[in-house]
């Protein structure tokens, strides 16, 4: 006969067993955060994620095709498969990939900016062919626990698996992490290399090799995914080795580990961008070009327009001819049919994204408080833009285009035939306001928390106090988390242009900071005990 009296006491220590175990926490956490997109019931979708996916499957086409024809096997060329996969007439000309690219809108976006991104558009094409667009989101979403997982450890040590639990109940339906982690776009991975980073710098010097070997394995990948991720990392880690300087002065070791793992990290990216644009000026006699977006940038703030006007005709800017327009947005400058590199022929094209430097530089000099004026503002406003709006943008509308009529990236979001039938059907039931709300409120509480823990730290006059050997390394990695926040919007809002998705994508990491900090050193749970004590009392 059992007996009951001993089932509570086995029960919870089974699951208190099972709780400590990564096999069983890792699972809950990538299961947490798919939640939301799993009630969706279907990934989030933008009109570049069928981009990437074309550009991913014309670099793997023509790579075996390549290899193919190396070996001397009978496949498929690369102007045969880029015809199946919809990106019409290509040659192997030099020059002809770019000019292919660049000559439909489906894929100016790829031509212009996905050279920067092919590993991302061939990582992208290739899980999604073999399994399908989930796995894609069950990848990143399991990169994202784990980072978080070891987060915790670090922190709360035996409470690892609470705190790994709530930082990611507020993070996925506090603060938008729901919408990036579901979000088949390179977006997650900007946090996961903001996170990275910061989680090297303040606990490096208590990894295993192994740990720190994944951690720089992700944040290569991360850099790889897009151009942005690898400068905000270039800048977190000079900002992690200041703050272990000034904020853990016994960090030396801690800090020769982490630059290992960091610089190890961002150097393969480097490494491997270069030898594919290296590869492709050799094959393809070009390599992809990335769109102007500066060049966009410094002309729709109006600084571009005041140069152009003192300077054309005499200066050949091909720009010159659009000085009298104006564009409402970087987009519209770029990618609209009415626009300036959409409506240029592709030797032009090219050209312009060629002037782009010479263009961008003579601006700065001749009205640098101007162009810093509307950076700083860009990126003010790039800031506190943290909801998802991109996640009420209807699939249906945007794949109904009819340049994506047979294309194959219907085969593997078999969905987007009903969401083009239905249109208003794939967004999300939940009103855009409601979702926005919630999330300021939780980024609010969760800034006013990290305030508090940076208070508590600084009223500090010695290092003697118990509990402050595990502040330190907390308030490093906030404090990185806190930059990273800064840098994302500086460098999306100030080069590219503000928009919802590009702050989204990092503001969660507030939720994680702040769990982190709370978990090292609690400061408002025992002010929140008081508090009870004290209202019970009375």
């Amino acid at each position: 006969m059992i007996d009951r009296t001993r089932r509570g006491p086995l029960f919870a220590r089974l699951l208190a067993t099972l709780r400590d175990r990564w096999w069983f926490a890792l699972p809950a956490l990538t299961l947490l955060l798919l939640t939301p997109t799993l009630l969706h019931g279907q990934p989030f979708l933008y009109w570049d994620t069928g981009g990437y996916y074309h550009y991913g499957a014309q670099l793997v086409g023509f790579a075996t095709a390549k290899i193919a024809s190396t070996a001397g096997l009978n496949v498929l060329g690369p102007s045969e498969r880029a015809k199946q996969e919809g990106f019409g007439n290509l040659e192997t000309t030099p020059n002809s990939f770019d000019k292919a690219l660049i000559a439909q809108k489906s894929q100016a976006a790829g031509m212009a900016t996905a050279g920067s991104r092919w590993f991302y558009s061939m990582w992208l094409y290739l899980v999604a062919s073999v399994f399908n667009l989930w796995a894609v989101l069950t990848t990143q979403a399991v990169a994202t626990a784990w980072i978080i997982w070891r987060a915790a450890t670090h922190a709360a040590g035996a409470h690892r698996f609470e705190v790994g639990i709530t930082i990611v109940t507020f993070s996925t339906f506090g603060a938008g992490a729901w919408f990036v982690t579901g979000f088949v776009m390179p977006d997650i991975y900007a946090g996961v290399a903001v996170i990275c980073v910061a989680l090297l710098f303040a606990y490096a010097d208590r990894m295993s090799s192994l740990e720190r070997v994944g951690l720089a394995a992700i944040l290569a990948a991360s850099a790889m995914f897009h151009p942005t991720h690898p400068v905000v990392a270039v800048v977190l880690t000079l900002a992690g080795i200041g703050a272990t300087h000034f904020l853990r002065s016994e960090g030396r070791p801690l800090r020769v580990r982490a630059l290992l793992a960091t610089g190890s990290a961002l150097g393969v990216a480097v490494a491997l961008q270069f030898a594919f644009d290296t590869a492709a000026r050799a094959v393809l006699g070009a390599s992809p070009k990335r769109a102007p977006y500066l060049m966009a940038r410094v002309f729709v703030d109006g600084p571009g327009r005041l140069y152009l006007d003192s300077v054309c005709p005499e200066t050949p800017f091909l720009v010159c001819a659009y000085r009298n327009r104006s564009f409402k947005s970087v987009d519209e400058f770029l990618w609209s049919s009415t626009g300036v590199l959409q409506t240029l022929p592709v030797e032009q094209r090219l050209r312009l994204i060629d002037e782009e430097p010479r263009f961008v530089t003579a601006v700065a000099m001749h009205y640098p408080l101007s162009v810093l004026k509307a950076a700083v503002a860009n990126a003010v406003k790039q800031f506190v833009l943290v909801w998802p709006a991109e996640a009420w943008i209807d699939p249906g509308a945007t794949f109904s285009d009819p340049q994506w009529s047979g294309a194959e990236f219907f085969q593997v979001a078999p969905f987007l035939s009903l969401c083009v039938a239905n249109l208003g059907s794939c967004v999300p039931a939940l009103p855009e306001a409601l979702i926005a709300s919630s999330i300021a409120i939780t980024l609010l509480l969760s800034f006013a928390v990290i305030a508090a823990h940076f208070v508590a730290a600084w009223r500090r006059t010695t290092g003697t106090q118990q509990g402050n050997s595990a502040h330190k390394p907390a308030i490093v990695f906030a404090s990185l988390i806190l930059v990273g926040l800064v840098v994302n919007a500086g460098i999306c809002g100030a080069i590219s242009q503000p928009l919802a998705r590009y702050q989204t994508r990092v503001a969660w990491l507030a939720v994680v900071a702040a769990g982190v900090l709370e978990a090292a050193h609690p400061v408002i749970l025992p002010w929140f005990r008081r508090l009870f004590a004290e209202a019970s009392q009375s």
